[in-house]
């Protein structure tokens, strides 16, 4: 089915930089064909579902777990789900990589949806720039079925703003793409190509504009309402991003400075502001290495900003997880503290994983400034070598080692 028959056209024909395929399931791999790990750079990526196994390139999303579900099972991602299910969706996510929308993505996979009914079912793929809630935002195209019609649909969901189209579907099994300009900040969905001349509808300024140009997470599943799935019925296939940038969405290195002219320390999780300080502030800061690991963005939905603050006065820096602080300072000291805004994502207390460790805070009256640390010996020493310098404030934010 030429999707361009009911869709709007405008503008030129998009142009996706080629990029060679390789069979290793699971995996990102570069142009050369060598994996490439945390999957930075230019890759393409693909999973066949051929193992039966979920790949770590993803993790579960599922709203309603016991009534609908995926399981990778037959070589598929296969989407069940009782006829309890009520409107609930469940799926993969990517995990530890994103598409970066600074450059243009071409991805498709194939699905296949059997069941001919009243009750409602879908399943499709699509993009969103939170692993939060990733079913809004997100834009989804796939193939569905209810009220005893077929059809392919498409979705957009923005907030509390829905846009969404049908067509009438005479196959079990089709190829859906998304592809994305990066010059033009359009998104397209469609069933017969990449790019504005096979888009069955674009979504312009939304990735760059209403999102912010966050890295977007992969989404690809289903849902169902009141309706039972079995086995084979409802399963998608061979996903392959084609073309694009993958950006990692995992833990980095926060590294440590110490300046002995001042009795500071600095803390930064950009590689960039790392090697500036070293090529350029030698002489002032003494580099101590990396000292925990946290995130660049909200990859983790359980994560929080960690605020900095400079204070030219003190000649220092400030960093907190509490908003409350933050705009405590903002409000009531603008004079001594210029906020400069998101450090780094890191966990607050009650939030962490069972693996995460606390970051210990510190403040010294004399010296005019924090100390944070998550090594336990040192937070002891000060406690006890350190008292009347050093006042221990608590745990300031939890992160992995």
């Amino acid at each position: 089915m030429k999707r361009n028959r009911i869709a709007f056209i405008m503008g030129v024909v998009v142009g996706m930089t080629a990029a060679r395929v390789d069979t290793m399931r699971g995996q990102a791999v570069g142009p050369s064909g060598a994996s490439t790990g945390s999957a930075l750079g230019p890759s393409i990526l693909r999973d066949n579902f051929e193992d039966d196994v979920q790949g770590s390139m993803w993790v579960t999303y599922a709203e309603d777990p016991n009534r609908c579900w995926v399981a990778e099972v037959n070589q598929h991602l296969e989407l069940r789900a009782t006829a309890e299910a009520a409107r609930v969706f469940a799926g993969y996510l990517s995990s530890g990589w994103r598409l970066d929308p600074a450059h243009d993505f071409s991805l498709r996979v194939d699905l296949y949806y059997s069941p001919v009914t009243y009750a409602g079912g879908w399943l499709g793929v699509g993009v969103t720039p939170t692993a939060g809630t990733p079913r809004a935002p997100c834009v989804s195209i796939g193939l569905g079925c209810a009220n005893r019609g077929s059809h392919y649909w498409y979705e957009l969901r923005n907030g509390a703003s829905i846009k969404s189209g049908y067509a009438e579907r005479w196959v079990k099994s089709a190829t859906v793409y998304l592809s994305y300009d990066a010059s033009e900040d359009q998104l397209y969905v469609s069933d017969s190509g990449y790019g504005l001349e096979n888009a069955w509808t674009t979504f312009p300024g939304l990735v760059r504009g209403q999102w912010g140009g966050k890295p977007l997470f992969v989404l690809l599943g289903g849902g169902s309402d009141r309706l039972a799935l079995d086995a084979g019925q409802v399963f998608a296939d061979n996903l392959l991003v084609e073309s694009g940038t993958l950006v990692e969405a995992s833990l980095q290195d926060v590294y440590r400075f110490w300046a002995p002219a001042y009795e500071r320390h600095f803390y930064t999780i950009s590689r960039l502001e790392k090697e500036k300080v070293l090529a350029t502030y030698a002489q002032v800061w003494t580099y101590e290495g990396a000292v925990y690991r946290t995130f660049r963005d909200d990859s983790d939905p359980d994560s929080r900003p960690v605020f900095r603050f400079w204070a030219e006065r003190l000649t220092g820096h400030f960093y907190t997880i509490s908003e409350r602080e933050k705009d405590k300072l903002i409000r009531e000291y603008p004079g001594i503290w210029t906020y400069e805004g998101t450090a780094f994502y890191a966990y607050p207390e009650g939030q962490q994983p069972a693996w995460a460790y606390p970051v210990f805070r510190f403040w010294s009256e004399s010296k005019g400034t924090h100390f944070y640390t998550m090594d336990e010996a040192e937070r002891d020493r000060l406690l006890s070598k350190y008292a009347g310098v050093w006042t221990y404030e608590g745990i300031a934010w939890y992160a992995l080692k």
